[in-house]
């Protein structure tokens, strides 16, 4: 699965001027995050059609970089997310970061995540029975 990250100036204003490129452009946000970080904030994104919504804010003058991370889903209960971060501790690997989409298609909650060793990841957690993008 591929993200889009915008690097963006943290000020008043900045998560809706983005938004509002990519509805004008019809391009649908599937899952959302914005780490302030001082002067400057990273906005990742999942989008439905992601080199669109790249080449929209890029015109816009934002500085994008598109990149790999994982989407796995997980049933809508509670302790799923518990029983997928334990599946990630028994790696040994660490979570760079994650935030929550979500998949219309089935009302199910992806959980997309980034680590230094994601195809190791996304193998083993297959073997799990894990869905993953």
């Amino acid at each position: 699965m591929d993200q889009l990250s915008l690097y963006v100036e943290n000020k008043k204003g900045t998560s809706r001027a983005v938004l509002a490129e990519l509805s004008r452009a019809q391009v649908n946000v599937l899952g959302f995050v914005n780490n302030d970080s001082g002067e400057f904030s990273t906005i990742r994104m999942i989008l439905s059609d992601l080199d669109k919504g790249c080449d929209v804010l890029k015109k816009a003058g934002y500085l994008c970089k598109k990149s790999k991370v994982l989407g796995v889903e997980l049933k809508d209960v509670p302790g799923s997310l518990g029983e997928l971060l334990t599946a990630y501790e028994e790696m040994n690997i660490n979570i760079d970061y994650m935030y929550v989409g979500y998949r219309r298609e089935n009302a199910t909650p992806i959980i997309i995540l980034h680590s230094d060793a994601m195809d190791i990841v996304e193998e083993r957690l297959k073997q799990l029975g894990y869905q993953v993008y």
